[in-house]
């Protein structure tokens, strides 16, 4: 199999995320101004919920998949049987996730839930149909992205058309699910150009698989725990409002991040062949550029997000969710943290099978995570959720980092943080100027956002960052292509 360009893939998958990113920039305010903090709270205390049903059926499977499909990708017969065996698995463990979630609903305290319990449910089944991970371990990342973008485009209209009052928070879940069932069921479609689904293999191994699976489960949730526990249980003690002003604090960071992991998601699948085939040298070459990378784009993300977090709440959510300016600040440094953990985690770690240290760094997280929104959300509500977030993602980075530091020299990939810390302290005086100039909303983020990603770019440049100057005429001539 030739090798796909790095640099394509991770433009490719970045617009992507791009487009995930701009997609709830355009539907939030508009459904949190329809909707209100009550509507918007209810329907991410459902969603919130089921994440831990579909964490059952997935049962740490993509990353596993990823991972060892990536090491064999180049021998088809081989790829053929191991990807039946885990689709096979995937529809056991979706089937066990669906009987798990039947006597769930028959708790009482959802009862005001269920429909949308329901309705959300319905995106478990299509996740597992969809079979994503066969498409990253193919690094199809220009066939994803056209199918992304079309889905989230036809979920845009029907939001407008859809939603309309108070009332139809459950039509704003459903288009979750009908973006999810359409890609779901092109997914299954594609995937026989690489799977002959129709050919019986002459035996299938599926003990062999089921050990690394289930620890990756226990990782994916230990941090769905620690990262959905604090929606959860906010909830439980404040209320729907209070879940709904932390989602608007929330939303934006949450963005960011979804847009920073698409550097580890992308390099998965290139790290896991090269550790794999033994070529050492290139996989440290990927890590510092991968580093690199991350670090440029998530200290100016974080300081920018805490320059802009007033005036993006009350541009995109409204003058109701204010009460998440402080929660968001807070999160903005957990963009950084966040970041470094999934490279230590699944650069890292995940690909030379230390499976067991990250579950182990995971559960002290989201242990520590229960322990944390117990006392801090009794104390300071929205704002205590953050803090519990942030010193979790803390905690997480202290034990993966000893790990860490056993398989390559982490040190080298923080040379240049200091330098883009340093440029990103210039965003808090040009918000100030930018506030002199103008108070309308629209206008002061605008502003902001443009003046600061040119003062950033402008210095990388006068300086000659490395990384920037190496890589700029790629990506230049990746655009113009």
């Amino acid at each position: 199999m030739s090798q796909k360009s790095v640099t394509f893939n991770l433009i490719a998958n970045g617009i992507k995320t791009l487009m995930s990113v701009l997609f709830p920039l355009i539907t939030f305010p508009y459904a949190s101004r329809i909707l209100g903090a009550d509507g918007i709270g209810k329907v991410n205390y459902a969603s919130s919920i089921i994440t831990y049903f579909s964490l059952i059926a997935t049962l740490g499977i993509n990353t596993y998949a990823v991972r060892e499909g990536a090491r064999i990708r180049n021998d088809q017969e081989k790829l053929q049987k191991f990807v039946k065996e885990i689709f096979r698995i995937n529809l056991c463990t979706t089937f066990i996730a669906y009987i798990l979630l039947t006597v769930f609903l028959c708790l009482p305290f959802l009862r005001g839930y269920k429909d949308l319990l329901v309705i959300f449910s319905i995106s478990i089944v299509f996740t597992t149909v969809g079979i994503e991970w066969l498409f990253t371990i193919e690094e199809e990342y220009a066939y994803i992205t056209k199918r992304a973008i079309l889905f989230q485009f036809l979920s845009l209209i029907l939001l407008f058309l859809l939603v309309r009052d108070r009332k139809d928070y459950y039509w704003y879940a459903a288009l979750t699910v009908i973006s999810a069932g359409g890609s779901a069921l092109m997914n299954f479609w594609h995937s026989r150009k690489f799977v002959d689904w129709k050919k019986k293999e002459e035996s299938y191994e599926y003990r062999k698989h089921l050990k690394p699976i289930i620890i990756i489960f226990g990782t994916s949730l230990a941090t769905s725990l620690y990262m959905t526990m604090d929606t959860t249980m906010l909830g439980a003690m404040k209320g729907d409002r209070a879940v709904g002003i932390y989602t608007a604090a929330t939303k934006i960071n949450l963005v960011i991040n979804t847009l920073i992991g698409t550097i580890s998601s992308t390099i998965l699948p290139r790290v896991s062949f090269y550790i794999g085939n033994g070529k050492k040298r290139e996989y440290e070459e990927l890590m510092k550029v991968s580093m690199d990378i991350l670090f440029m784009i998530a200290i100016p993300a974080a300081v920018g997000m805490m320059c802009t977090s007033d005036v993006s709440i009350l541009l995109f959510s409204g003058k109701e969710f204010l009460g998440g300016v402080t929660a968001a600040n807070i999160l903005a440094v957990k963009i950084v943290i966040g970041a470094v953990n999934r490279v230590m985690a699944y650069q890292i770690c995940i690909p030379y099978k230390k499976d067991k240290e990250v579950l182990v760094s995971t559960v002290c997280g989201a242990v520590f995570n229960l322990g944390a929104n117990l006392f801090f959300i009794h104390l300071f509500g929205v704002e205590g959720a953050a803090i519990a977030t942030l010193l979790s993602e803390v905690v997480v980075y202290i034990v993966l980092l000893r790990y860490s530091k056993k398989i390559i020299d982490v040190k080298k990939f923080y040379y240049r943080c200091p330098v883009y810390l340093s440029i990103c302290i210039g965003f808090f005086f040009i918000r100030w100027g930018v506030n002199q100039i103008t108070s309308n909303v629209v206008l002061c983020l605008a502003f902001t956002v443009i003046i600061c990603v040119g003062f950033y770019f402008g210095i990388l440049l006068l300086i000659k960052d490395p990384y920037l100057n190496n890589y700029r005429k790629k990506i230049f001539l990746f655009i113009k292509k």
